[in-house]
């Protein structure tokens, strides 16, 4: 019998390393690849080379000047982070009031933000671009390159997630303590700002965190909203695939190297609130 059950845990020992291992692979493999396409010569990477003869550091110098790889970072640093941001607030103000009134069309709200989640996004640029295009006729104002536009276009997208997300999680929080406050005095206002805030907010760094991916990985709608001067990251990587085609060789080096680098906010932000980040997501969970 003993032997029978530690035959069974080295079985399930030896599976779960295989596991970690394909998984760590999947996810390395990747990662490694950049890292060394990213130190190789753009002639051998042409060339079909896996690895180079020469070490070439100078890619992470010259990715900076290639193209305003600088700007482009800021770009996207300044319409994600003002997307995550305002994301989270308006949806946490329509997520509280979901969350604790009964209203007429509450079931349909809800139902159509988990509905608005199954459109593609394909589908949206179209109609989308022709209503910016109307409005910016008759208005008379250019809203085609602006960071507005762009910002505006992603909350279309994030606003539904974060409601939902905001909802559920603030369903988890016990409503008694916001009687016992209002009880005591307290105004509703008074309520949110000193009891729901402070216990929402691993549920809005989550939100935000979300948000913020969001506008940052997109490229379908940047391409179209943008312009030189407001080009976001993901847009301004393929400008090496065409300023290498124009003089000869592609610069890969140079694009994986940047690509490299567009993913060290990502790491920051994960270290910054990764405490908040586990505890929405466990306590969604766990709650939820």
């Amino acid at each position: 019998m003993i032997a029978s059950v530690r035959r069974r845990r080295q079985v399930w020992a030896v599976w779960r390393a295989v596991g970690i291992l394909a998984f760590a692979c999947l996810i390395l493999a990747p990662l490694g690849y950049m890292v060394v396409v990213s130190l190789t010569p753009d002639s051998q990477v042409g060339g079909g080379a896996i690895f180079p003869t020469h070490v070439a550091w100078g890619n992470y110098v010259r990715m900076w000047g290639t193209i305003n790889l600088a700007r482009d970072i800021g770009n996207s640093l300044l319409i994600s982070a003002s997307t995550g941001v305002m994301a989270t607030l308006v949806a946490m103000g329509a997520a509280y009031v979901t969350a604790r009134f009964r209203f007429p069309g509450r079931r349909f709200f809800l139902l159509s933000l988990a509905t608005f989640q199954t459109i593609p996004g394909v589908m949206l640029l179209l109609p989308l671009f022709a209503i910016i295009v109307v409005l910016q006729t008759a208005l008379r104002v250019t809203l085609i390159g602006t960071y507005f536009t762009v910002i505006m276009t992603y909350l279309t997208f994030a606003l539904p997630f974060a409601s939902w997300l905001l909802v559920s999680y603030l369903a988890a929080i016990p409503v008694e303590l916001e009687e016992a406050a209002l009880v005591d005095g307290a105004g509703r206002l008074q309520v949110v700002r000193h009891i729901v805030l402070p216990l929402a907010v691993p549920g809005m760094v989550v939100t935000f965190v979300f948000s913020f991916l969001l506008a940052w990985g997109d490229v379908l709608f940047a391409s179209v909203l943008t312009n030189q001067s407001t080009r976001t990251l993901a847009v301004g990587l393929q400008a090496y695939v065409s300023a290498g085609e124009t003089g000869g060789d592609v610069y890969w080096g140079q694009l994986m190297a940047a690509s490299l680098a567009s993913g060290l906010p990502i790491v920051v932000i994960f270290l910054l609130l990764q405490r908040y980040i586990i505890g929405g997501l466990t306590g969604g969970a766990l709650k939820g």
